[in-house]
């Protein structure tokens, strides 16, 4: 007989699987990321909705796990919170599309890591609820998510003026010479967006957005083999010009 457990989970992305199964991986808080095979989504007898299959949404499930790779199953599921605005806003939905593939690039362990899943959590529920969303804010969830990946740079250590050497993760008074870095001005956005706190402004112009950007992505593939690039950014880049 299955055993099943209780879980918050997070939708990182929904799969056909057929004419109308779904395989869905999810971030959990007990278990890290899980997929799921889904049977008959669109059928009333369905434990999942087909809404509740949308990036980003938050959920409870009770749900089987088998670990090593393979396909879990949902017994019943339900709204943890349902959210307000993302559904119906432009920005913040190609936001959560964005945040959705960033977090199914590097969520990739099988373990609790309650702290990851909170912020995790966190930044969904931020971008659902500020009253003003700034352009910054999806640069500002990956570089505050770097901190949780085994490579966080030490922001503390930090001064102005410093370049931030992406390789080693430290921040240098001078320009790396065995590494790719970011320059003065990119370090200081990168600080800005790690130690933004979801309350006030966040300002960058579309050059600085671009060059932290590309900063990020090379620190990325730097440190994640096959990290790649985004297919959700062209989107953003048209919402935010």
């Amino acid at each position: 007989m299955a055993q099943y457990y209780s879980s918050k989970a997070i939708v990182l992305s929904a799969i056909k699987y057929g004419d109308t199964s779904r395989i869905v991986r999810l971030y959990t808080d007990q278990f890290g990321l899980i997929s799921v095979l889904i049977n008959s989504v669109s059928s009333k007898k369905s434990a999942v909705r087909s809404s509740m299959l949308l990036p980003l949404t938050l959920l409870e499930i009770i749900h089987t796990h088998k670990g090593n790779d393979k396909l879990d199953r949902i017994k019943e599921a339900k709204m943890d919170l349902t959210y307000t605005s993302i559904p119906y806003d432009a920005v913040r939905n190609a936001i959560a599309l964005f945040l959705a593939e960033l977090f199914g690039k590097v969520l990739k362990e099988e373990t609790e890591n309650i702290e990851k899943f909170n912020f995790v959590r966190s930044a969904c529920l931020a971008l659902d609820t500020l009253e003003n969303v700034p352009p910054a804010f999806h640069l500002s969830i990956w570089s505050k998510l770097s901190l949780y990946l085994g490579f966080s740079p030490d922001v503390n250590q930090a001064k102005m003026g410093d370049y931030f050497d992406l390789q080693d993760g430290q921040f240098l008074s001078h320009p790396s010479v065995l590494h790719p870095y970011l320059d003065q001005n990119t370090t200081a956005n990168f600080i800005k967006a790690m130690s933004w706190g979801f309350e006030g402004p966040l300002s960058m112009s579309k050059k600085d957005r671009n060059d932290l950007f590309d900063g990020l992505l090379q620190f990325m593939n730097l440190h994640y083999e096959g990290f790649g690039n985004f297919k959700t950014i062209a989107v953003l880049g048209e919402l935010f010009n």
